[in-house]
């Protein structure tokens, strides 16, 4: 189980307990909120809403505070909970985006020993990967067995300070984030969840960036993250795709991929899907979120997918 001082966080599917109702999800300009209900055996829809940010109010940074108007941000994580029906709700999912933290991959063989053993050593490899002291940070980490390769360990890090503005702003109105987790790696999962394991490509395209992430054998293999300017310019998107899917032939042996899931906030889905048609070889699909969540408005999916990703799968 992934953990970071007692709260699970960035977790994997099969090592951790049920998913929590209601889960929200921060982005650039906007907080979403999804709440569900237990049906038979699958989960019902029973509330969503999106209430945009005002202009300013957060600056995504993985080494700098993220929020810079406080008030505004506590009042509109308010008034979205408040709409979803889950204030004061208690556990629930807190889904960030990708750029807050570090994600990668080390060689398991290089991380020897458990608990805080292994973590130091984790650290010791990180040092060098963060633009931050490595001590400041919380880790989270699961080891990754994709069939035909070595076992490695996903890691990712995020400073404690910039996690403790999205945690405590949570606390303040009676939530407790008890589990955290990266936008782009809640989608992914809920994904593999539901489809056989292929070599599979799931890009996140939101507002500031867009990360685009290779698994193979159900094992996330590659995550790659453009930020600022760059990502909301459809060239560069389509550039550092096609890059991703030449490094899959040529650095890791792929012989085509079985298919792609796109999630697209920044430009229609359906025309970010015919951009990144070519570099990839096939048209990419359009993520459905809600999946096999009865009811839910499809059109607001995309704003809402990393929240609903998060409640929407038997486990999380």
């Amino acid at each position: 189980m992934w953990r970071a001082r007692g709260a699970e966080w960035l977790h994997r599917r099969f090592l951790a307990p049920p998913a929590p109702l209601a889960a929200i999800e921060v982005r650039a300009g906007a907080i979403g909120a999804v709440r569900v209900v237990a049906d038979g055996g699958g989960r019902a829809l029973a509330g969503a809403a999106s209430v945009d940010l005002p202009e300013g109010t957060l600056r995504l940074s993985i080494s700098e505070p993220n929020v810079v108007n406080p008030e505004a941000f506590r009042q509109s994580l308010r008034s979205v909970v408040e709409k979803a029906g889950i204030l004061g709700a208690g556990r629930v999912a807190l889904v960030l985006p990708d750029p807050v933290a570090r994600v990668a991959l080390l060689p398991a063989s290089e991380i020897r020993g458990r608990g805080a053993e292994a973590e130091e050593m984790i650290r010791f490899r990180l040092r060098k990967a963060v633009p931050f002291e490595i001590r400041d940070a919380r880790l989270a980490s699961v080891p990754i067995h994709a069939p035909g390769k070595e076992p490695q360990v996903l890691v990712a890090a995020i400073l404690a300070s910039v996690l403790e503005e999205y945690e405590g702003a949570c606390r303040a109105l009676g939530l407790d984030p008890g589990l955290v987790e990266l936008a782009g790696l809640a989608i992914l999962d809920s994904v593999e969840e539901k489809r056989r394991p292929a070599d599979r490509l799931v890009v996140n395209w939101d507002e500031g960036y867009v990360s685009i992430i290779l698994s193979q054998g159900g094992a996330p293999v590659l995550m790659r993250t453009l930020t600022g300017a760059d990502a909301g310019s459809p060239a560069n998107v389509v550039r550092e795709t096609s890059q991703t899917a030449l490094y899959y032939k040529e650095r890791l042996g792929g012989t085509g991929l079985t298919e792609a899931i796109l999630r697209s906030t920044v430009i229609p889905v359906a025309e970010a899907a015919l951009l990144l048609e070519e570099p990839l070889g096939l048209r990419p699909e359009a993520l459905d979120p809600w999946g096999a969540l009865v009811g839910g408005d499809r059109s607001a999916a995309q704003m809402l997918a990393g929240a609903a990703a998060a409640v929407g799968r038997k486990a999380a």
